[in-house]
């Protein structure tokens, strides 16, 4: 099989589970989808809807069959910070692709959507990006404590534009990983995923064995996963500042969840061997329990588990993701789709998924990791001025639909759907522009603004309404002759402002 054929397998159909498994993402139950899509399971695209913004400031995002989430996009935004000599730009990734990235983001996490919020801090630098934030009982949740799996679901390019190169992968990943989250679960499940990568992409479907393949990665597992990187100036600067505010040490807790994921990987090989069910070993790895749902060496090893339990079913694989309601099932069918697809190839891919949004992108972004693993990339950079709108953070509603673009930093595009949609909050509506950019991205970017018409209404109903008060008093305090004096002057008057009318008002209430 050739080696573009795996590596367009595993980008498509990491980027198919993240949009199939999307869907159910906040589904609990059977009935609830049935209801919604008349199946009890979902294994193909559809057209669905969800609240963004909360109650009062939100809106229905409109999503299309094969639309893609965050993990997608961020894997996206990851593989462009990628240059020819398979080193990432962290600084570019950090304060470019991130930083911008907030303003098309669908379906973006708390932990991920902070850490792209603070890395904008002019004093902060890709390796010390450290934060913390409220969650919902009021507790503050710190940069130490980001175990969750947001950067694990966008390391893919890494391992695919560095094949074979173990120790570049891993440590590459863990920079990378560094700018949005700091717990070792974060870390050591986006090395782990890489690592998987690069271990399923050089088997061919034949060949493979489930227990070789689980066997070889808990293999001397500690030492597999030693952090000799860290002595380097910038990482030794992370782990001094990680280390300033913690109780235990990070070499301390990196250890523990070492042992822990290693454990892990046993109770894959145990249930796979005894065929326990998928409900059972989703259970017992954490994938249902609202503190370790989202965890990123739990959710990754379930992705491990699905594609080597099902390697002879692999689309049943991401379907088994997608269908796991209550865990994480976006980013469980990612991890399951970009390891099938990197056994398999893109070939095992049914019609009814190619629809997966901005499919050739993909395939080009394949080709291009492709080409930086062989050492033959040549890349020519376009940077003449441009006279189009900017659509990053508009500040004022004046886009026209058809009107030519450009988003920074994914070039030059044009507007295909504009849609203005009212808040809940009166005076407050959430502008919404779809737009297709010319390298083969579609973006949706929404900015919530004041409804400046409705907010003329309302002064002008409030006016009406001091003025007749105003009126009123009048023709009570006034002599008939004075008050239809008057009531002739402010008849003639195109404004009159608040202070004026409470002028009027105290000056009627002396006369009588």
């Amino acid at each position: 099989m050739k080696p573009e054929t795996k590596y367009k397998g595993s980008i498509k159909l990491s980027a198919i589970g993240d949009a199939l498994g999307w869907i159910t993402e906040f589904e609990k139950h059977t009935q609830s989808i049935k209801e919604k899509f008349g199946v009890e399971r979902i294994d193909k695209f559809y057209t669905w809807q969800k609240t963004v913004g909360g109650r009062f400031y939100g809106y229905k995002d409109n999503i299309k069959a094969g639309s893609y989430s965050d993990d997608t996009q961020l894997l996206l935004a990851v593989a462009r910070s990628i240059r020819s000599n398979g080193n990432l730009d962290h600084n570019y990734f950090a304060k470019i692709e991130l930083a911008n990235w907030l303003d098309y983001a669908r379906g973006g996490g708390r932990t991920v959507k902070t850490a792209a919020e603070k890395i904008q801090r002019k004093s902060v630098q890709w390796f010390n990006n450290f934060y913390h934030f409220k969650i919902n009982n009021g507790e503050i949740n710190d940069y130490r404590q980001s175990g969750a799996n947001g950067a694990a679901m966008r390391v893919l390019p890494i391992a695919l534009a560095n094949l074979g190169d173990i120790d570049k992968i891993k440590e590459e990943i863990f920079c990378n990983s560094i700018i949005t989250h700091g717990h070792p679960r974060a870390l050591l499940g986006a090395m782990l995923y890489g690592y998987a990568i690069n271990q399923m992409i050089v088997i061919r479907p034949e060949d493979f064995n489930w227990e070789n393949y689980i066997t070889q990665i808990g293999l001397d597992f500690p030492k597999k996963f030693e952090l000799s990187f860290l002595n380097k100036p910038e990482l030794k600067e992370w782990l001094k500042e990680w280390n300033k505010s913690s109780n235990k040490s990070f070499e301390v807790v990196y250890e523990e969840v070492l042992i822990e994921t290693q454990q892990y990987l046993r109770l894959v090989y145990q249930n796979i061997k005894q065929n326990i069910s998928v409900q059972e070993t989703l259970q017992k790895l954490g994938c249902f329990a609202l503190a370790t749902k989202g965890s990123g060496t739990s959710t990754v090893i379930a992705g491990i588990y699905l594609a080597t339990k099902f390697h002879n079913q692999p689309l049943l694989s991401i379907i088994e993701a997608v269908n796991a309601l209550g865990s994480d099932t976006d980013s469980i069918a990612a991890f399951a789709g970009g390891l099938v697809g990197a056994l398999h190839g893109h070939n095992i891919i049914p019609e009814q998924w190619k629809c997966v949004q901005d499919i050739e992108y993909l395939d080009r972004t394949s080709e291009r990791l492709l080409a930086i693993s062989e050492d033959r990339l040549v890349e020519v950079h376009d940077n003449f001025p441009t006279q189009k709108k900017v659509l990053n953070n508009p500040r004022t509603d004046d886009f026209i639909l058809n009107q030519e673009i450009e988003f920074i930093p994914l070039g030059y595009g044009k507007i295909i759907n504009i849609d203005r949609q009212h808040t809940l909050t009166k005076g407050k509506y959430n502008l919404i522009i779809e737009a297709n950019l010319d390298l083969g991205q579609s973006i949706l970017v929404t900015k919530l603004f004041n409804d400046l018409n409705f907010e003329t209404k309302l002064n002008k109903e409030k006016s009406i309404s001091d003025i007749e008060h105003i009126i009123q008093l009048a023709a009570i305090n006034l002599k008939p002759g004075v008050f239809d004096k008057f009531k002739d002057y402010l008849s003639k008057q195109k404004r009159i402002s608040k202070d004026q009318l409470e002028m009027l008002k105290i000056i009627i209430e002396n006369e009588s």
